[in-house]
């Protein structure tokens, strides 16, 4: 799979998410808006729960080799899709509650943006450098097998961790649909 390819399918992605997230923004009322938000959240939460609780178990057990190849294919994800799902789940959540008039700044409110600015902080911090670094790698001649590996591994870890919070956010927004 060539670098070229990997650019392609990323912005594709991305291009998806943006033109989506836009008609939400665009039509009036929360129906698409509301929707946007949840299958975005699911999306990026799916991805989580495949990159950190399936992926992890099953890929430290390959050989490094498989590691690599595997690391190749999954650069258009983690590279281009995972920034920016993160980035229209929130912005899609933000601008739901600013539409619902359901915004404010009780201990609920600030534990979810709180979190959510956690969950952007780690695909910002950690997900996209080392998915840069390994597309680096992979565009390179000789690969270096182990870092490559090592990044694979240590992008599983922060889905993982990412996974956790996931959770905590949707338990708190699902208790402001309820008793809020």
């Amino acid at each position: 799979m060539s670098h070229i390819h990997h650019s392609r399918t990323g912005l594709i992605s991305v291009a998806v998410l943006a033109i989506v997230f836009s008609a939400g923004i665009i039509i009036p009322g929360i129906l698409v808006l509301d929707y946007v938000h949840v299958l975005y959240g699911a999306l990026w939460t799916g991805v989580d729960v495949f990159l950190g609780a399936i992926f992890f178990i099953v890929i430290n057990s390959l050989d490094i080799n498989i590691k690599a190849n595997i690391a190749e294919r999954l650069i258009p994800m983690t590279l281009y899709f995972i920034p920016a799902i993160s980035i229209f789940t929130v912005s899609s959540g933000i601008a739901l509650a600013i539409r619902e008039k359901i915004i404010s700044l009780d201990p609920l409110f600030i534990g979810i943006f709180s979190i959510a600015a956690l969950l952007l902080l780690l695909t910002f911090a950690f997900v996209l450098p080392m998915s840069l670094k390994i597309s680096r790698e992979l565009a390179g001649e000789n690969w270096d097998k182990s870092m490559v590996s090592n990044n694979l591994m240590n992008i599983s870890r922060v889905a993982t961790i990412q996974l956790v919070f996931q959770v905590a956010i949707i338990s708190l927004m699902a208790y402001i649909v309820v008793y809020i």
